[in-house]
């Protein structure tokens, strides 16, 4: 397996395990809307979202247009 599929796999890995803590956390303290939108500083959803943001910038980078 080559360092690029590797990097891959452990990214995915990483995702997966992020979506089953939020999958968790929801079950156990439901859904709020509010706090998704704008969540409190330290909240679940506020690192959720920051750690999402990070897996997904590494396995498909924003794209960089040349003027």
């Amino acid at each position: 397996m080559d360092a690029v599929s590797k990097e891959s796999n452990e990214l995915s890995i990483k995702r997966i395990a992020l979506q089953n803590s939020f999958k968790e956390y929801n079950e156990n303290n439901g859904f709020s809307y509010e706090e998704w939108v704008n969540p409190p500083a330290g909240h679940f959803y506020e690192g959720y979202k920051k750690d999402l943001e990070e897996i997904n910038n590494q396995m498909a980078p924003p794209l960089q247009y040349q003027s």
